[in-house]
């Protein structure tokens, strides 16, 4: 088995291809070519800490692949990265170990940001030219560039619970956009009609009666089940309403408490990120509609952005 650095592979993606392997990742689970299990999820209270274990094969592949994420949240205070990983490609003939992947967090965060551009371009209004990121952590920064890259971005807002996290993501990007910090939320939502959030909430953020029609809300940080980022009623309010896997996000993403609120039902979910992907399902028809894509991560996408990597090294 051979072992590939993070330094083998990093920025050495670009988001046009790996949101190209996203969507054909997900186009694959919407007509029956992925074989997949459940996400495992286990949660570790006393340690603020998660660990998550994903795994997908895509029909005609070389690899079966296996992804472990950490997230440990006290890790900041000591000066650690709060999140990490590692990607294992099996043979998908022999089942035999060929490939460990340490990325240290790098390609689950990659992976979810090519899946955030994705569902801007299907569901965001076309002439939006400003977008409105909540988040400063290391999936916002890779969230911030994938957003830069999908969108014919002039203006980029950004949103954090700890100012001086956003400042410094500003500055960051300042040579890449025009990037300022909002001094609220609540004033930021109502100024835009992009909104992207990318934190670990265990509370609401993006309230309902901020959302107004023309709107598009991806939300992506809700991968365990205590995380949330939009109030319930915010789905309720939707025009189309978008899960990556319904069968995830009703167990761990927004939809998972906005049923629990009794704010909407199963039926309301409009479909899958596959389906739009496939082609099934029409986008962003109207420029009234709101449109909301609840994205808990799915293994069809590890599996595509592992494809991605041993692709553009050669493996």
């Amino acid at each position: 088995m051979r072992v590939v650095p993070l330094e083998a592979f990093r920025n050495k993606l670009s988001f046009a291809v790996a949101v190209h392997a996203v969507e054909r990742g997900f186009r694959a689970l919407a007509l029956g070519e992925a074989t997949l299990p459940d996400p495992m999820v286990v949660e570790l209270a006393a340690q603020q800490a998660e660990v998550h274990v994903k795994a997908a094969y895509l029909r005609g592949a070389r690899h079966i692949v296996l992804k472990l994420a950490t997230g440990f949240y006290k890790n900041r205070a000591r000066g650690l990265p709060s999140g990490d990983g590692l990607f294992l490609l099996l043979d998908a003939e022999t089942g035999a170990p060929d490939l460990l992947l340490e990325e240290h967090g790098y390609l689950t965060d990659f992976r979810t940001a090519a899946a955030v551009a994705l569902t801007l371009k299907y569901l965001a209004p076309k002439d939006a030219r400003d977008a409105l990121l909540v988040g400063a952590g290391a999936l916002a920064r890779l969230t911030a560039r994938a957003l830069i890259a999908e969108m014919p971005l002039e203006r980029l807002t950004l949103w954090n619970r700890t100012p001086e996290r956003a400042a410094a993501l500003a500055q960051e990007l300042a040579p890449l956009v025009a990037t300022h910090v909002a001094p609220t939320l609540e004033h930021a939502v109502r100024d835009h009609r992009v909104i992207v959030t990318a934190t670990a909430s265990t509370t609401p953020l993006v309230r309902a009666a901020w959302v107004t029609a023309g709107m598009h809300i991806t939300s992506v940080g809700t991968g365990s089940p205590e995380k949330v980022e939009l109030e319930p009623e915010v789905l309720s309010k939707a025009d189309k309403l978008i899960a990556d896997r319904v069968s995830q996000t009703e167990r761990y993403g927004n939809l998972h408490h906005a049923l629990a609120a009794g704010a909407i039902t199963q039926r309301q979910v409009y479909g899958e990120l596959g389906d739009l992907a496939a082609g099934r399902l029409a986008g962003r028809e109207t420029a009234s509609e709101i449109t909301v894509a609840d994205l808990t991560g799915v293994g069809v996408q590890d599996a595509a952005i592992a494809q991605v990597v041993v692709e553009v090294l050669g493996l």
